[in-house]
This record gives C-alpha cells, structure tokens and sequence, in this order.
C-alpha cells in the first residue's frame, strides 16, 4: 500500500465516527436525490406511458339526450374528425349487502367491449358482464372488498335487484374511490336497458381528431356542436384532454418539483458538513501537514491525500445511498400511481436518478472539500507547525468579550465555558447553524403551508353556504323540486340553477383558447348560497340583466377583462351576447371542473326559453355534522326517487372537505418527511462539529480532568453546547420563517395547486420545533460527549 492510501485508511479507519457522520450526512443528501429525482422520473414517464398504452381520446362528450347509434357515428363525417366511439355512462344507487346504506355509482357500457376504440379499458380478471351480472372497476372492488361472485344491489326504479361480480376491470380515467367515494360498474346494453337507456341509444361519445392540436380540437368541437344543435341535440358537458400527456399530470408536476428542490437543499446541507468536516481535519491536522512538507512533501501530495479521503466518503454514501433512494422511489412512485389506477409493479430504477446521485455523492463533495484542502496545501513548514492552535485566540475581539460577559453572569463557570466553546470556531459554528437553521424553516415552512391550506379550504367552505349538492337526470320545475325538498326535516332552505354548455366568442369569432367546456350557470336572484372569490368587478346583483361572472383564467385566455362584452353560443338555444361585470378565483378546482360562467337566472330563462326549470339542487341543512348532512342528503335522494324524480348524482360538502384534506395531506406528508430528512442531516452536522471540538479540546480536557472535574460536568459542557447551538438555530429559523414562509407558501400554492392560498402560520409548529430541535441537539451531543469523557489525563496531555 502507497504512503497516500496509508495515510487516508489511517485517518478512516482510526477516526470511525467522523468517517461514519461525514459518510451518513453525504448519504443523507444523496438519497434525497435519489429518491425524489427518481420518483419524478419514473412517476411521470409510468402516468404518460399508461395513458398513450389505452389510446386516449381527444375529447370526450356528453348529450342532453340519448342519442342513437348512427347518429353518434355520423360524427365520423365531420371534417377534421378521426374517430367516434359511442357509449352510455349512468348514476345508480347501490349497495353492498341488504342491511349496508345506498351509495352512489356510476355504470358504464360500450358498444362494444371486444371492439374498443379509445380510452380503452382493460378486462384484469374474470370474464366481461353479461345480461344477469356486473363487472366491477377494480379500485372499486378493492376499495369495497369485493370479488367475483360477490353480489352487487342495485335500486332499479322501486325494486331492488342483486347482480354477480363477473369481472374486474380496470377505468383508466376514474378517480380513486378512497377520496371520492364514488364506485363504478360495467354492464353490456341488456344490462343498461334495465337502467332506462334502450340498447342502441347513448349518452356519451369519445372523438377523435386528426391533425391533432388542441386548437384544432375545439374547431372540431365547435363544427359538432353545431351539427348535432340542427337536431335538437344538446351538449351537457364536454372534455379536452392531450394525447401523450397523462390527465393527472397536472397534479403532480408541482409537487414533483417542490420535492425535486427540497432534495437539493437537503444535498447542499449534507455537503456543508462535508466541508466542515474536511476544514476541521486539515486544522487539526496542520501539524502533520507540515511534517510532510518538511520530508519533502509536495502540495500536490497534499491535495492528493485529502481530496482522496474525501473521494472515499462519497463512494461509501453512494453505496449506501443508491439501493435504498431507488427503492424509495420504486415505492412511492408505486404507490402515486396506483391512486391513478396505474400498474406498477415490475421494479424499475430511473437512470437519470442513478446520474445524479454518482454527481451527487462523487462530484460535489470533492467541490466542498478543495476550499479547505487548498489552504492547508498553501501553508509553509513554519506555518504548520506553528499554527496549530485550539481557538485559544478567543476573546480578542467584542463578540467574544460579550459572550464571556454573559456567561460570567449568568451560568455557572462550565456551563459558561460551554457558551465560550460555541464561538470558538466561528466559520464552523456559522456553517452548522446554517444546517440547523434551513432545517427549521423548511420545517416551519411545510407546517405552514398545511395550516395555510387548511385556512383557505375553510374558506373555501364558508363562502359555500350549503351542505349538499344534488345533480337530476333531468330539468325539474323549480319551485315544485324545492318544496319537496322542504319537507325533509333538517332542510333549511333549497335553490335550484340550471346550467348549459356554451362557446365564448369574442368579436363574434370563437377564441383559440375558451373552446365549449364552459359551463353557464344561471344564479337566481339575490342568491347566498355560493360566493366565489372575486378578484374583478363585482359579483351578480338583484336586477341584473345579461351580464355574467367568469374566471380569471378564461378571460385571460380569451384576452377580455371586466366591461368587455362578447358572445355566448349555446348550440341548440343560440347565440346571446353579455357583458362581463366580474372575476373570480376557482380555488382549488383544478382540472376537476370546467370553466364556470355565472349568469344571472332570470336573463338566462330570457334566453334559453327554460322558464322555472333546473337541473342542479343546492340545499342548507339546519345541522352542519357529517352525519347529519349525509343522513338529510340520503333521505332527500330517497324522497325524489319515490316521487319520480331522478337523481343522477350527489354530494355532500363534509365528504367534499374530507376528501379535500385527504388528496393534500399526501402532499404536505411527503414534504414533511423531508424536512424530518432535512433535520436528521442537521443533527448529524451537530453531532460531527461536537465529535471534532472534543478532539480539538483533547489536553483542554486533560486539563480540567487533572484539576478534578467530574465525567458529569465534562459531558454536561459538550450536551449544554448541543442544546445551545439548537436553541440558537431555533431564534434565529423562526423569525426567517416569519419572513419567508408567506411568499413561499403563496408560490407554492400556485406552483401545486394552481391557487392562491390564505396563508396562516403554524404557532403550534414554533414549540413543536423547539422541542424537536432539542431532542435531535441532545442526543447529537450524547456521543461526542461520551467520548470527551473517556479521555484520561495521560492519553489527553499526551496529545499533539
């Protein structure tokens, strides 16, 4: 072995546990990488893979009415149009065993479930439904714990009629049903002409276009539209989505890079305690530095033994780093990816990954340690020699002397030593601090974020002044649906919209970008029940004539702002021209809803010629409780169904929240381990700067042991330093969260959520961190203080 290689295994060998914090603390930042790059990698390319693999369609259509079967493939002769698959999708009320209550379903049927065309689903187990049974979606089987044979009930007008499990099949496009609680089924068309639509007859269709763009699309759209309006044919809702990108890409393209610059700072932590690591060794080697340079040791030679143990370090964190961050990954992209009923199961490890972390763990570490390696390579034999010193310069300048001062006065003589010690060292003590204190304010700053989300979904819901939302299959007369609605007990009060597909056209031409999944929805007059966030104009007023309320996003993409007029074409009910009065902020709704366009109702009425008659429900329960809105919302859904009013779906503003709370505490968990990460790397950086002030304090130790101080005292000096280095981290993070945690939670809103957040910050989370960072900062001390303790008088004067 060469003089290099025995110099470095001597100093890595015999120095095990700074060889151990500085391995685990580059580990630490390398796996962070490594799982969060990787999960990113494989998350994203898995979701848009699974989504081209099912041939997804460009736009997805639903009719105000059944429509048959040629009628629907007609569409095929609309320039432009690729492709058309038709299919019927219906709500039902099932359950899962006679005494269990009604739940809400959706069932689906194609034309044709061996000749699919688009948004393929995929038959996973059992066979497809026949006339007598039901295929189950199988999120919804696992979600429901059901399995073939099992029987499914479905209320079919006023009876009840049990169907068996045939098959599991796999919806590429269904939500998960843990957070909506919504289950679906597959029937074939004998099934469905039970459920009213006659076999032939549909109420949906997939379309394709050719050349795709989703400019062109809307063209399509609107060509279609028009077709179908010239045959009393209306569009209830329509869907663009892109071909190579998955649906819920948009949900997780934030998070991703959120997680993708938490693993960053968390890398650039580790490696500051790489620095210091390197910068404490080399001082404390400058003896020995200049022996070598005496025997004719180059600086090169220097570097060379250095650098090569700092090399040594990163290739024990990579091994380390590599197989667990890429089974991290493995596992948490699995995990996303099943919520989007995706199939992950082969283990996979993501190249780019596998990249970053070698840089991570080889490269960077190498650039941290040339700055101090370089200047122990600069000294001169005298320099060297001469220069080995313990901090004993301390107390030469005024921070020092204060330090002193408070000490003196207000802690007993080696608890005031212990504060001396803390300052000793200043570039070091600054580096650890920074480790710490990033720590803090990641921490403070996720905890903040949670409390902000939490705030502005009550916010959300309080300016939603209604408990349950009930959906008909068809229009209902207003004022005859609402008084059978107060005659439920618990119903406060009750209001029903109707809402209407339509185009916006601006200068009587159709924008490149609004396209006809706007939705208007008439409000009735002086209306409380739903008052978004407004950030233009103002909302509708009593007397309102036709004047409308539309997002910001949608007027800023059709290019109008508040007191432009322009046109609303309806299809089938024409053209009528508005003007625009307000703004507002869909918080939170994401790619769950279309563009919402609120009109007053009356003018509506005026325009559609739909005088009194509605499709959507809003109801106000005296009881706010879970269980009290689900119990009225369940018997409402019961009253209409004996009095012959459909209801095709319902929700209630408790299980909204719930499942709300549920999708964002994903986020917000993910983010919170990684500052947990973020602190473990501060406490290893803690515990590395007390492992090497002992061994710089080595005869000072000695000194105090030949004098008679106790193993108690010693160990209490380095544990009090720990805990002040942490209490310092502590006054210094939570101020810097106060600053910084508003834009940040504001930028994070938008970049994940594509929202404003009312931002709150988490006083609770000022303690919780004062005691966590307390915890990480004794038990960093333990070690180090344990071994200060066993150094004996002779080993501790005997050193040099």
């Amino acid at each position: 072995m060469s003089v290099i290689w025995a110099k470095v295994w001597f100093d890595l060998w015999h120095r095990k546990t700074r060889t151990m914090l500085a391995v685990l603390s580059i580990a630490a930042g390398v796996f962070a990488i490594g799982a969060m790059f990787g999960m990113s990698d494989q998350m994203l390319t898995g979701m848009d893979a699974a989504h081209r693999a099912v041939n997804p369609s460009h736009i997805t259509v639903s009719f105000n009415t059944l429509v048959d079967r040629d009628t629907v493939l007609d569409l095929k002769n609309v320039p432009g149009v690729a492709g058309v698959q038709p299919l019927s999708q219906n709500t039902i009320k099932y359950k899962i065993a006679p005494d269990a209550p009604w739940k809400q379903g959706v069932v689906l049927t194609l034309d044709d479930f061996d000749e699919q065309k688009y948004q393929v689903v995929q038959l996973k187990d059992g066979r497809w439904p026949k006339r007598d049974d039901i295929g189950i979606e199988r999120m919804a089987g696992q979600f429901l714990n059901k399995d073939f044979g099992d029987k499914i009930i479905i209320k079919i007008g006023n009876a009840d009629r049990e169907f068996p499990i045939s098959g599991k099949i796999r919806h590429p496009f269904v939500p998960p049903p843990m957070f909506f609680d919504l289950a679906f089924f597959f029937m074939n068309a004998e099934g469905m002409e039970r459920l009213g639509i006659p076999e032939g007859r549909f109420n949906s269709a997939y379309i394709n276009v050719t050349p795709y763009s989703e400019d062109f699309a809307k063209q399509v759209m609107t060509v279609v539209k028009e077709r179908l309006a010239k045959q009393n044919i209306g569009i209830a809702a329509v869907q663009y989505q892109e071909p190579d990108k998955h649906w819920g890409r948009m949900f997780m393209e934030g998070f991703v890079l959120v997680m993708q610059l938490l693993a960053v700072v968390s890398l650039v932590m580790s490696v500051v305690l790489v620095y210091n690591t390197v910068n404490a060794l080399v001082t404390q080697q400058t003896d020995q530095i200049g022996i070598l340079k005496a025997i004719g040791g180059r600086s090169t030679t220097i570097i060379q033994v250095y650098l090569t143990g700092v090399f040594v370090y990163g290739l024990l964190a990579l091994v380390i780093a590599l197989p667990l961050g890429a089974t991290v990954a493995f596992g948490i992209t699995q995990y996303f990816l099943n919520l989007f009923n995706i199939d992950y199961n082969e283990f996979r490890v993501s190249d780019t990954a596998i990249i970053y972390q070698t840089i991570a763990a080889l490269a960077v570490p190498l650039i941290a340690g040339i700055i101090p390696v370089l200047g122990g390579a600069r000294l001169t034999v005298r320099q060297a020699i001469a220069s080995y010193g313990l901090g004993a310069d301390f107390g030469s300048n005024w921070l020092d002397r204060i330090v002193e001062r408070i000490g003196a006065r207000f802690l007993p003589a080696h608890y005031a030593t212990a504060l001396g010690n803390m300052f000793r060292r200043k570039g070091r003590l600054f580096l650890t601090q920074f480790v710490l204190v990033t720590a803090g304010t990641m921490f403070l700053m996720v905890m903040s974020l949670g409390s902000s989300i939490s705030l502005t979904l009550d916010k959300i819901y309080e300016r939603r002044r209604f408990d349950s939302t009930i959906q008909f299959a068809r229009s209902q007369w207003i004022e005859r649906t609402i008084e059978i609605a107060k005659l439920v007990e618990g119903v406060e009060n009750a209001e029903i919209r109707y809402g209407h597909s339509a185009t916006v056209l601006v200068g009587g031409k159709q924008t490149k970008e609004a396209g006809a999944g706007t939705t208007i929805e008439g409000v009735p007059p002086g209306s409380d029940f739903l008052v978004p966030f407004m950030v233009g104009g103002r909302w509708l007023q009593r007397g309102d004539g036709n004047v409308l309320v539309m997002t910001n996003d949608l007027a800023k993409r059709s290019k109008v702002t508040v007191g432009d007029p322009l046109t609303l074409d309806m299809g089938e009910l024409g053209k009528s021209d508005w003007v625009i009065v307000g703004l507002y902020d869909p918080v939170f709704a994401g790619g769950f809803n279309d563009d919402i366009v609120y009109v007053p109702q009356d003018a509506l009425f005026v325009t559609t010629q739909r005088l009194s008659r509605g499709g959507t429900m809003y109801v106000r329960t005296t009881a706010r409780d879970r269980a009290s809105v689900i119990a009225i919302n369940t018997q409402l859904k019961e009253l209409f169904e004996a009095r012959g009013i459909k209801v095709a779906i319902s929700l209630t503003e408790p299980e909204n929240r719930a499942g709300n709370e549920a999708q964002f505490s994903i986020t917000t968990t993910m983010m919170l381990v990684l500052a947990i990460i973020v602190a473990i790397v501060g406490g290893l950086a803690l515990m590395g700067t007390l492992s090497i002030s002992v061994v710089e304090r080595t005869k000072e130790i000695g000194v105090l042991r030949a004098v008679g101080a106790r193993s108690r005292t010693i160990m209490g000096m380095f544990v009090m330093e720990g805990a002040l280095q942490g209490i310092a981290s502590w006054l210094i993070a939570v101020p810097i969260s106060l600053i910084i945690s508003p834009p940040l939670a504001n930028a994070l809103g938008q970049t994940m959520f594509n929202a404003n957040l009312y931002y709150q910050f988490n006083g609770g989370a000022i303690a919780s961190w004062f005691f966590i960072i307390l915890v990480i900062a004794t038990f960093a001390s333990i070690l180090p203080a344990r071994n200060a303790t066993r150094i004996s008088v002779r080993d501790s004067l005997a050193y040099a």
